[in-house]
């Protein structure tokens, strides 16, 4: 299994074709750096399978990015996980550290 967060994924050399099947799958080629970041989410699931192949792994899940503290996290571990509507895409969620440490309401 592979952990990719939204930005600077590093993908080793791959064949022209398979260059131009990841762009229109939703990736964005920054030349500067040699990286890719996730543009759009239509087609999640097809690059998703797509990057595992590349990569040669099982799977390719993504991260989260906390709105609160900026840290990127899988959501393997989330309590909400069964729940959750946008599970293992690149968005923004509140991680499970910052959860924890969210102060308790009191009731009146």
């Amino acid at each position: 299994m592979a952990v990719l967060s939204r930005k600077n994924i590093r993908l080793p050399r791959v064949e022209k074709e398979k260059f131009i099947t990841l762009l229109r799958l939703g990736l964005e080629y920054n030349r500067e750096q040699g990286t890719f970041s996730i543009s759009n989410c239509n087609q999640i699931e097809k690059l998703a399978t797509t990057l595992a192949e590349i990569l040669n792994v099982e799977e390719v899940i993504f991260s989260q990015s906390c709105v609160l503290c900026g840290a990127n996290f899988p959501c393997i571990d989330c309590k909400y996980l069964e729940k959750c509507t946008t599970k293992n895409l690149p968005f923004e969620c509140v991680c499970p550290t910052c959860l924890e440490d969210r102060p308790s309401k009191e009731h009146f």
